[in-house]
């Protein structure tokens, strides 16, 4: 999510860090928008982070058992969708109107549909992460004793 909004930032000839200096901003009570990178970039890229690890925490707990591929991604994109909707109106807009101006809607929405679209992924991911480290347990055959008959 934080690497399509940083390549759509450098498309429109913006920083990079505004994003996350924004968000800093909302957990420092800075009213200042830096430009470069700083701590408030790094606690600002720490609350994306929580906050996008909790919404997948929540996917992942509500989608988790099911095992239909298409579905699950389905899923995500719907959350991802509900995520920019709820982050749009519930807590961008409260921010002011010079946060809506360096978070245009548009990359925000693709961001976020790239986002559900990983949340929908992830769990066939896992599965074949789990299955490539974790490995098939192994199957002994315990031996025959000498003479007996199969």
């Amino acid at each position: 999510m934080f690497g399509w909004l940083a390549v759509s930032s450098l498309l429109d000839l913006r920083s990079v860090w505004i994003l996350p200096n924004i968000l800093g901003s909302v957990l420092q009570g800075r009213p200042v928008i830096e430009r470069g990178f700083g701590w408030l970039t790094v606690s600002g890229l720490g609350l994306h982070l929580f906050v996008s690890g909790l919404v997948g925490l929540v996917f992942g707990l509500v989608v988790g058992g099911s095992r239909n591929r298409l579905r699950v991604t389905l899923l995500g994109i719907i959350t991802g969708l509900l995520w920019y909707y709820f982050s749009q109106y519930l807590f961008w807009r409260r921010l002011g109107v010079l946060v809506m101006v360096h978070s245009p809607p548009r990359p925000m929405l693709l961001a976020h549909l790239l986002y559900g679209l990983a949340l929908g992924w992830f769990p066939a991911g896992l599965g074949g992460l789990r299955r490539h480290f974790g490995g098939e347990a192994p199957k002994f055959e315990t031996p025959a004793a000498p003479g007996a008959v199969e």
